[in-house]
């Protein structure tokens, strides 16, 4: 066999991520010295080296093992500038264990360049330090992955489930798909009466896939781009359009917040403007609270009426 094939198989077996002890590869090579072996190691390198698509790839021996391995200088598919940001998201949703943290910024920074890893350890040593998860402390990204994947084969999800009193129940459902808001991952699905239901995915304890078959009506819930544009604080209920005022307060803010807002009336010389936003469900009532006196509901009038029944039980604590 001609060296220079021999030589592609074995890129072609580093790039397959396979470590090639140096006997290994001396009988690749029919018996070649050591010598040898390091002179082909160095053709392969730099070949690797005068391409763009490959610069970041290498080929060196690693005493740990005792073998030769390709590493990776600067990942060709991500960059430190999208992996601190990353980071940044992933520490301020606050969604997984400190363990499930560290692992995964270890994974994110190992590829790095030394002093590229050395900038971003420094960016996140204080939130690394002073990083609080959720109290239910529940390991999620096993999870997250199984039951992706029994979204994916086309199953059911059979599971036990512990609601906000610790009471467990058992359902079972059709999962559509697993999101993640304020706080928290939830599973969305429909049970076996086609009702769209919305469960959190550390409440689920036992689970498993299923071959039983769940209709599945037609609603806006099965788009999960959709949903998140309309669903706060992950309440369930009827699509609808709410109307109120905005006044006094950082407008871009509100249209940031409500991807499907509407200016109806705008007045920024007095910082006064009437908004439409597309809801699912009451979840609502909870910003248009938190606005204090920013906001004044216009319709519909169900919301108007929850809105001002919450205000008058505040006002009745005092």
């Amino acid at each position: 066999m001609a060296k220079s094939i021999q030589l592609l198989e074995l890129y072609l077996r580093f790039l397959d991520g396979e470590k090639l002890t140096k006997s290994t590869i001396s009988q690749y090579f029919d018996n070649k010295s050591d010598r040898t072996i390091q002179r082909y190691i160095s053709e392969l390198n730099k070949f690797i080296s005068s391409y763009e698509a490959t610069e970041h790839l290498y080929i060196k021996y690693d005493y740990k093992i005792n073998a030769f391995k390709m590493f990776n200088n600067g990942n060709q598919n991500i960059n430190q500038k999208q992996v601190l940001a990353i980071i940044k998201m992933l520490m301020a949703a606050r969604g997984l264990t400190k363990e499930e943290i560290d692992k995964t910024v270890a994974h994110l920074t190992e590829r790095l360049k030394p002093e590229d890893r050395n900038i971003i350890e420094q960016a996140i040593l204080s939130e690394m330090t002073h990083y609080h998860p959720m109290i239910h402390e529940e390991p999620l990204l096993d999870k997250i992955w199984d039951i992706n994947l029994i979204i994916q084969n086309g199953q059911s999800l059979s599971f036990e489930y512990s609601n906000a009193m610790n009471k467990v129940k058992h359902h079972v459902i059709k999962p559509m798909y697993i999101t993640f808001s304020e706080l928290y991952f939830y599973v969305v699905g429909v049970n076996e009466k086609e009702q769209v239901i919305i469960y959190r995915l550390d409440r689920i304890l036992e689970y498993e896939g299923i071959k039983k078959r769940i209709a599945t009506p037609d609603s806006p819930y099965f788009k999960e781009g959709e949903l998140k544009q309309r669903i706060y604080f992950m309440y369930g209920g009827e699509w609808q359009r709410v109307r109120f005022e905005f006044n006094n307060g950082i407008i871009e803010s509100v249209m940031d917040r409500f991807p499907t807002a509407k200016l109806l009336k705008k007045d920024y010389e007095n910082n006064r403007f009437e908004v439409e936003i597309e809801v699912i469900g009451n979840g609502i009532i909870m910003w248009l609270l938190s606005q204090g006196s920013k906001v004044k509901v216009l319709s519909p009038q169900s919301v108007k009426e929850l809105y001002l029944e919450e205000l008058k039980k505040m006002i009745n604590q005092y």
